[in-house]
């Protein structure tokens, strides 16, 4: 019994790197040395002075997470309810996997569970997790192409094509940030 729910862990585990890397890490790898020029009075005043780049040319990767964190921002502030729910799904994700290693190795050390089981249950908690976080993705995603309107209509691009690979870098670091935090130990 308990390798089956090994190999059924190991499944969803699997199946959730897949995911990570074909939305997030392949699209982030593949245009993370490409750096962009952007206005920065003009995000000032679409997006606040909170989340203002230090300076006008950077990578790709470092303007991306600024528009998340700015795209966040908004939505906490248009739709609190939702907002909340993700924030304590991310936080639920990177809580479970620790959490049920301490529990489990506990459990070993006063002989209560067999290290096989252990390991099921561990896997088990960690693909629960990773299931949970992008299955409530849609949300963030939504979030993010709400504020990409602001985005293309602010002008602070100089090319379309540069307010593109923004937003698709900023949905790519939802689907990699998304994945529990132990994901980051296996996959970088």
């Amino acid at each position: 019994m308990p390798r089956l729910l090994i190999v059924i862990a190991l499944l969803a585990i699997l199946i959730a790197l897949a995911v990570r890397w074909w939305f997030g890490l392949r699209m982030l790898k593949s245009n993370a040395e490409l750096s962009f020029n952007c206005d920065l009075e003009k995000w000032k005043k679409t997006f606040g002075e909170k989340n203002l780049p230090a300076a006008s040319s950077r990578d790709l990767i470092t303007y991306a997470d600024f528009f998340r964190k700015a795209a966040l921002a908004d939505w906490r502030e248009r739709d609190k309810k939702s907002a909340i729910s993700r924030e304590g799904t991310r936080r639920f994700g990177m809580a479970v996997p620790p959490l049920t290693a301490m529990i489990v190795i506990l459990g070993i050390m006063v002989g209560r569970i067999t290290p096989t089981y252990a390991i099921a249950i561990f896997l088990l908690a960690t693909a629960f997790s990773a299931i949970i976080a992008y299955l409530s993705i849609a949300s963030e995603i939504q979030a993010l192409t709400i504020s990409a309107r602001r985005l293309r209509e602010s002008g602070i691009f100089q090319r379309r094509d540069d307010e593109d690979a923004v937003i698709q870098a900023a949905v790519a670091l939802s689907w990699k940030e998304a994945a529990p935090p132990i994901f980051n130990l296996i996959q970088r």
